[in-house]
């Protein structure tokens, strides 16, 4: 989990919550989608996934208020097929237009073995292990996919073409949910950038350097510095080039939105809608085998994974998903370290909007 290193304060995962819910509710939110959006930000915050946390309120608030992401969106569903559907988001926040599509592809897949559906008209929608974690918590293996707007340099190219276009692919542990915070289920979820764009806005933000080899420069040099980054290193070289390439096939050409250059900008134009695609897909276990058969199995996998010798002697070999359940475990007992500059933004908003202060943890 690449993160930034800057000055904190700690605060209460709970009153977060209310606190996050209170300003979107302020900017026109329904409350029950207040508290989905709220709570989706604030799991990534409990993860350690900061770049898709708290952080981008202010980003979603200015949108909101220029009319380019609806308050109140009329998200609609065409079943295409018995196992595929197609999601229409009407320009509203991308966590209630994600979370539409998650329920309707567990949904079909329940009733048809498994399920795609596809997204369209959204907007930035946080982190995908958010829905893909809601997949397997259903007993399924999940497939999220989404794109956003140029960020990443092709391999062997001078200039950003693809968004950081994450991949998200989970699996339960047990049947009493994969939520459970002692097993935890698989779930690789990761930008086919080396790290995503949103960690370098953090950086800029709180005002500290990032590390070399993140984002390069306009002269195409590698930089340090988060305000000179023009565009971002594919992960895995020309391997996640290519991966994030063929994610904008996924969600951009089955949806019709789209695609690289012509995706409109995340930090652009706030009055210009976003477009943005998504891919949901959904594998009911029980079409195939027993899920305790499942279990069993992905626990030895996972098991004998973990039993390799580490490359340190105090350190232990985990599996994806593992070091954000661990995270989970720390924060919620500690509290959410949440940046200093970050917390002046969401305190002016408060001011703004009449909202007490977001309490910190002594």
């Amino acid at each position: 989990m690449q993160q930034i290193t800057a000055r904190f304060e700690v605060v209460d995962p709970e009153a977060l919550k209310r606190f996050c819910s209170q300003l979107f509710v302020a900017a026109g939110l329904a409350e029950p989608d207040a508290r989905l959006v709220s709570d989706s930000l604030v799991a990534s915050n409990l993860r350690g996934i900061d770049s898709h946390g708290v952080a981008r309120i202010p980003h979603y608030l200015k949108r909101l208020a220029h009319g380019s992401i609806k308050s109140k969106p009329q998200i609609s569903i065409d079943q295409r097929s018995p196992s595929t559907a197609m999601v229409d988001g009407d320009h509203g926040l991308g966590q209630l237009v994600m979370q539409r599509a998650t329920q309707s592809a567990v949904e079909l897949a329940r009733a048809t073995g498994s399920a795609w559906v596809a997204v369209r008209n959204s907007s930035h929608c946080g982190a995908l292990a958010y829905y893909g974690l809601q997949i397997a918590d259903a007993g399924m293996i999940g497939l999220v996919f989404t794109h956003v707007d140029p960020m990443v340099i092709p391999y062997d190219a001078q200039n950003p073409f693809c968004g950081t276009n994450p991949i998200c692919i989970t699996a339960p542990r047990a049947a009493r949910g994969a939520g459970d915070l002692e097993t935890g289920a698989f779930c690789l979820d990761m930008a086919t950038s080396k790290v995503p764009w949103n960690i370098i806005v953090n950086a800029c933000t709180e005002r500290v350097p990032i590390e070399p080899g993140w984002g390069a420069d306009k002269d195409g040099n590698s930089t340090t510095d988060p305000q000179s980054v023009v565009g971002l290193y594919p992960c895995g070289s020309y391997k996640g080039s290519g991966l994030g390439l063929a994610i904008d096939v996924l969600c951009s050409l089955l949806s019709d939105a789209p695609y690289g250059l012509d995706i409109p900008a995340m930090y652009g134009d706030y009055s210009e809608r976003r477009l943005l695609g998504g891919l949901i897909g959904a594998i009911d276990i029980r079409r195939f085998l027993p899920p305790e058969r499942f279990f069993h199995r992905l626990d030895d996998l996972l098991n004998r994974w973990s039993a390799q010798p580490a490359r340190e002697a105090d350190q232990r070999v985990l599996y994806p998903g593992e070091p954000e359940m661990l995270e989970q475990q720390r924060r919620l007992r500690e509290g959410i370290p949440i940046g200093c500059q970050a917390l002046q933004e969401l305190d002016e908003m408060a001011a703004a909007h009449g909202i007490d202060k977001l309490p910190r943890r002594s």
